[in-house]
């Protein structure tokens, strides 16, 4: 191991106290997603200490909760190296008892302790880190968001996030490490599907032939819906709400269906959207009349080969400090790599601390990988030439 490895371990060893204690006064700081004033208070105490680091950084409105975009070492000459995360969890304040943070046996406790405020301290440390081994070769960018869980629901933030990418050298997300130790090196993209029928009501029993069953109509849709899984590869169609009718012995005039959609590749999108619109054109019940609204469109992010050079150099690195090497997965699941992928970066996902029960209260991580992931990504920020 080289002594820049070995200052960069060090660093890490050094630390562990105050990486712990910044830790502990993110998750004590409870706030979800839809508490815009809490979320953007505990954005603006990130701010203070990540200036207070000599860090370069400002707000830009979302139209909700700011993004806080800071950066180290702004005039440096090469592209800059971007970090990705947020500040919000799902859980609103008070959901836990105040300052929840715990360590027991090696393991942290606490909401949003995985799911992201640890991969937001390991973005600080390594940046720290770097200044350590005295790096000046690359500004690094940390763009925080505060409304990731409810996918930016009426905020920019996401065209925040496409526009702070744009030029970036590569990028982490430093969302949740997964338990099977592999790195995100994709994400499918996901499209929420909204359709309506429309029929004509009448009574079941006194006047059944002059009604237009929503319903039934919804139903041959739903049926050539859920068959385009097969017609596609690596894409999955799934009906997954219905809603129609409202007393027994009345035929209903209106059927909505909201449909998931997940794929794997940029272009299945245009294709996905017009096998759609073909089930939804077609007319079983005579009289009937159906809409097709496609909202929520989450990008993909692809599996390309840049990505895939980026886990080799951390999986060299990896066992450069003794580690497993990380595995590669797609998982069905987003993330805002979505939108880093938009500006033609490459990147990893699933960067930071390893743990178990995100989004639930018994939400958990495993102390020990927010030093060895940390001098993992550092090193490979060092390394990359």
């Amino acid at each position: 191991m080289n002594e820049q490895l070995l200052q960069i371990e060090a660093y890490f060893e050094d630390h562990r106290d105050e990486m712990i204690g910044f830790w502990r006064e993110l998750v004590n700081f409870q706030a979800s997603s839809r508490e815009f004033d809490r979320v953007e208070a505990l954005t603006r105490l990130t701010q203070k200490r990540l200036t207070e680091e000599g860090l370069n950084c400002r707000l830009i409105p979302s139209g909700k909760v700011p993004v806080l975009v800071a950066v180290d070492g702004p005039k440096r000459a090469g592209k800059p190296i971007l970090f990705c995360g947020h500040l919000d969890t799902v859980f609103p304040s008070g959901t836990f008892p105040d300052n929840p943070f715990d360590i027991r046996d090696g393991i942290a406790y606490g909401p949003g302790v995985i799911d992201m405020k640890g991969g937001v301290v390991m973005m600080l440390y390594i940046v720290k880190a770097l200044r350590h081994i005295g790096f000046d070769r690359n500004p690094v960018k940390i763009v925080l968001c505060g409304d990731e869980e409810t996918i930016h629901d009426g905020s920019t933030a996401d065209e925040i996030i496409r526009q702070e990418a744009e030029g970036c050298l590569f990028a982490l997300n430093m969302e949740v490490g997964r338990m099977d130790n592999c790195l995100s090196v994709g994400r499918k993209g996901a499209l929420d599907t909204v359709i309506t029928v429309q029929g004509k009501s009448s009574h079941a029993g006194n006047d059944y032939y002059s009604g237009r069953n929503a319903i039934v109509e919804m139903s041959h849709k739903i049926a050539a819906l859920q068959s385009i899984t097969m017609q596609m590869d690596c894409v999955t169609v799934s009906p997954n709400v219905v809603q129609g009718g409202a007393v027994s012995n009345i035929i209903p005039d209106e059927c909505r269906l909201v449909v998931d959609s997940r794929f794997t590749r940029v272009a299945d999108l245009e294709c996905l959207k017009e096998k759609i619109s073909q089930i939804c054109a077609k007319t079983y019940i005579e009289g009937t009349q159906t809409t097709v609204d496609f909202v929520n469109v989450m990008p993909v992010f692809e599996r390309t080969e840049k990505n895939l050079n980026l886990l080799q150099r951390a999986n060299r690195l990896a066992e450069e400090y003794g580690l497993p090497a990380f595995g590669e997965i797609v998982p069905g699941g987003s993330s805002d790599t979505s939108y880093i992928a938009m500006a033609g970066v490459p990147a990893l996902c699933s960067c930071g601390v390893q743990g178990t029960g995100a989004h639930t209260k018994e939400e958990c991580a495993f102390v020990e990988t927010l030093f060895q992931r940390g001098k993992i990504f550092a090193a490979m920020i060092a390394e990359y030439n």
